[in-house]
């Protein structure tokens, strides 16, 4: 038997916008719906944060949430095994007011939601489902995971140590040592796909930021009897950088315009001597219906290779990067954790 892994749809993100919406959705109507049926899959595990806002929900959101994911369940039967993530989550001491549970729950006969640590067995493989540890939770949590038997784990772990975005690692969680007993464990929570040892960080299906620029993005199968965890890609991105010289104007000429229609491009200057080219390159990028162009001329300082690692930096590596290079900090590690502290805090609310 085979089960489809999800975790992180974030259904609502970015605002409510509208671009995101259907850039989700279509992944799930063209990909994931079609591969599921292809490939004789009836049992999904979603691992958290189902939806993108804590504190309310967008109604247009909800209605194209409804009838482009919840009623394929139905149609296609579907079952999804779901469990909480802190983006379903109301308070944030506690579980019992969640935005699954209010929207959804009881209201499909294929979606299944666990607000408690549960053991749930699939063609006699028992999985071990653990929702968002949240205070009121944490001893339920800890006492499940020391007793539980299932070799597998399936959860929603602010662990410390692991990527939660490319390149930047997460301080203050959980310790992972609870977890090393277990065969496998899958968690959502952490946007970037990484693997230690045992624990598997499974990212997002798709790009939602910039950060996600570099990152593989898809979902995961995992296969009850062989029990190992196949990763299929998601090649369509929202996200692309291109390198703009026109030296070589051959290059900019044989670019496939089309791809970049409802993405977000950054444009990264190597030369720009002619500047009615360069008009007209950002025209045609426009005309072929980009949303939004960054353009980033002052690159003198790195190399090709150093610019796509630059760009490929997030907000807290940049500000890190900062603290690093200013001499007058003296205890810059301290400045660190206070910064980190305060990142994560806005990126657990991300309202």
């Amino acid at each position: 038997m085979k089960i489809a892994i999800l975790n992180d749809t974030h259904f609502g993100a970015r605002n409510d916008s509208s671009i995101f919406l259907n850039y989700f959705l279509d992944f799930f109507e063209e990909q994931f719906f079609p591969y599921c049926k292809e490939n004789n899959i009836d049992q999904i595990i979603h691992l958290g944060d189902l939806m993108d806002r804590r504190k309310y929900v967008n109604f247009n959101t909800l209605r194209e949430v409804r009838k482009r994911f919840f009623e394929h369940l139905e149609s296609d039967k579907l079952h999804v095994h779901c469990i909480l993530g802190n983006h379903d989550t109301f308070y944030k001491n506690t579980n019992e007011v969640n935005s699954i549970k209010e929207l959804f729950s009881g209201k499909n006969d294929y979606f299944h939601l666990y607000e408690k640590p549960t053991a749930v067995e699939f063609d006699g493989l028992c999985i071990g489902l653990v929702p968002w540890m949240s205070p009121d939770m944490m001893d339920e949590c800890n006492e499940f995971l020391s007793n539980c038997s299932c070799p597998i784990i399936g959860g929603h772990f602010e662990l410390s140590g692991y990527e939660v975005l490319r390149g930047v690692k997460f301080r203050g969680g959980m310790s992972d040592a609870m977890l090393q007993r277990f065969e496998m464990v899958m968690s959502g929570h952490f946007h970037s796909k990484s693997t230690n040892k045992n624990i598997h960080y499974l990212g997002t299906q798709y790009q939602i930021t910039f950060s996600d620029l570099y990152d593989k993005k898809g979902f995961h199968v995992l296969d009850t009897e062989t029990r190992e965890l196949e990763f299929i890609e998601n090649k369509r991105r929202k996200f692309y950088h291109i390198e703009y010289d026109d030296e070589n104007p051959e290059i900019l000429v044989n670019l496939d315009f089309k791809k970049y229609a409802d993405c977000y491009v950054k444009v990264i200057i190597k030369n720009k001597t002619k500047r009615k080219l360069f008009d007209a390159f950002l025209d045609t990028l426009y005309k072929h219906g980009v949303v939004d162009i960054t353009v980033v001329e002052d690159m003198s300082d790195f190399t090709i290779e150093e610019s796509d690692i630059d760009m490929a930096k997030d907000t807290l590596t940049i500000i890190n990067d900062e603290i690093d290079s200013d001499e007058e900090i003296k205890d810059k590690s301290e400045i660190k954790q206070l910064i980190r502290d305060l990142y994560m805090e806005g990126l657990s609310s991300w309202e």
